[in-house]
This record gives C-alpha cells, sequence and structure tokens, in this order.
C-alpha cells in the first residue's frame, strides 16, 4: 500500500538522500512505531526546502545506518556535517542540497 504521495510533477531520489546519510526517520517518522504506517511529514516543497536549506541535523555520521531509528542529533554530529555542507577555502562542499526548482521539478 503506497502511504507517501507525492505529485507526479515531483522527482524524489532516495539514493541521493542515502547517500547523504539522512536517515528514514528524516522523512518517514518512527515507522517502528507505528501500529499502521502512515505518512508522518508533509513532504511538502517548503517543508524539503526547510530541511535542505538546514540539512546538518539530518545528515548522521558515517557509522550509523540511515535505517537506525533511536538515532538523533548531537553537537558533534551537526558539526561534522556542517563541515560537509560549507565551502572550505578553494574546495567546494562535499554535500550540497539543492534548492533551485529543477531539483525536484522535471
Amino acid at each position: 500500500v503506497k502511504v507517501h504521495m507525492l505529485p507526479e510533477f515531483a522527482y524524489f531520489n532516495h539514493a541521493v538522500h542515502m547517500r547523504a546519510n539522512v536517515g528514514c526517520k528524516s522523512c518517514h517518522g518512527r515507522v517502528d512505531q507505528m501500529e499502521i504506517v502512515r505518512q508522518a511529514e508533509p513532504l511538502s516543497m517548503g517543508w524539503c526546502l526547510e530541511c535542505h536549506r538546514d540539512a546538518a541535523p539530518h545528515i548522521r555520521p558515517d557509522d550509523v545506518k540511515v535505517t537506525d531509528m533511536d538515532w538523533g542529533p548531537t553537537d558533534a554530529s551537526i558539526a561534522a556535517a556542517q563541515k560537509l555542507l560549507s565551502w572550505d577555502g578553494d574546495t567546494a562542499p562535499s554535500l550540497n542540497p539543492p534548492t533551485h526548482c529543477s531539483a525536484c521539478h522535471r
């Protein structure tokens, strides 16, 4: 049964988010505690853009699985993620969540 509904004009790629170590819980909620799986977040354009503009709390360290529902951000994990998202002199950020229209509208 499909639970998470997105409009047909919106494009979403799980693989990109998994490679960036964004946990399932960030979008899907605590499905391990749901008797019946439901859509926990609005998955609206504004909601997604809010995350893309402040992604650090959602990016997990490499040693934490994206499926770990108990993980929560710490000051250390946020600081490490902010380094991945920041320009470091001449070096481009390792992660660069897009905020332009064509990232999701194709």
